[in-house]
């Protein structure tokens, strides 16, 4: 079965670097200053570790960076859900019939959700892991205001534009996602508190964080 997991996740890192082929094959790194983008590598990267882990019966990557890197996946389903724009009806097909928005907004917060659920070890997360997490999405304001005012380069996204929000739209848009990012974080934490501690699939050998 841990083969099987193996492969599972191999084909998860595969999906998700077609999404972001654009960073890693066409040197397009200015890609990486979307948040979308950042969660896709890190997909890849704990995908890669964790099925190379399932194969080689070796410890899966820490409790802090698998469910970190779930939280972002879940925020960026949610965000492309709720708040961006639709995709172009005419972007291009990167990967089984799916476009880079499909793979990337849809489908990788779905497959980083059940690999979670279904895939790791459990009773892992702390409760503090939920603060750690937060620190990464206020970071990455921080950043992208800063590249913004000192250098004029643009933003990322709208609700994160200081020349569209001002300062208090701005202010007011990090309390309310990083609220629910907090939260969701906590939910992450509580449904791993709850779970059986083994794997419900394959039998990971498990780290303590």
């Amino acid at each position: 079965m841990n083969v099987v997991v193996a492969v599972l996740r191999f084909a998860v890192a595969g999906l998700a670097l077609a999404g972001t082929k654009e960073i890693w094959l066409q040197g397009e790194v200015d890609g990486l200053l979307y948040f979308t983008n950042q969660s896709g590598v890190l997909l890849t990267v704990v995908m890669v570790w964790g099925g190379i882990a399932s194969l080689l019966r070796k410890p899966q990557p820490p409790a802090w960076l698998k469910g970190g890197v779930t939280l972002f996946l879940a925020i960026t389903g949610l965000v492309a859900y709720f708040v961006l724009a639709p995709e172009a009806a005419d972007a291009p097909v990167r990967a089984v019939g799916l476009t880079a928005g499909q793979i990337e907004h849809q489908l990788n917060p779905v497959l980083a959700v059940l690999d979670f659920l279904l895939l790791d070890p459990h009773r892992r997360t702390r409760w503090r892991y939920a603060w750690w997490w937060l620190t990464y999405l206020l970071a990455y304001v921080t950043f992208t205001t800063i590249r913004g005012t000192v250098w004029d380069l643009g933003y990322p996204y709208g609700f994160i534009d200081l020349d569209e929000r001002g300062w208090g739209g701005l202010a007011v848009n990090v309390l309310v996602y990083g609220t629910g990012f907090f939260l969701l974080g906590l939910l992450i934490v509580l449904v791993d508190r709850r779970m059986p501690a083994r794997a419900l699939v394959g039998t990971p050998v498990r780290t303590s964080t």
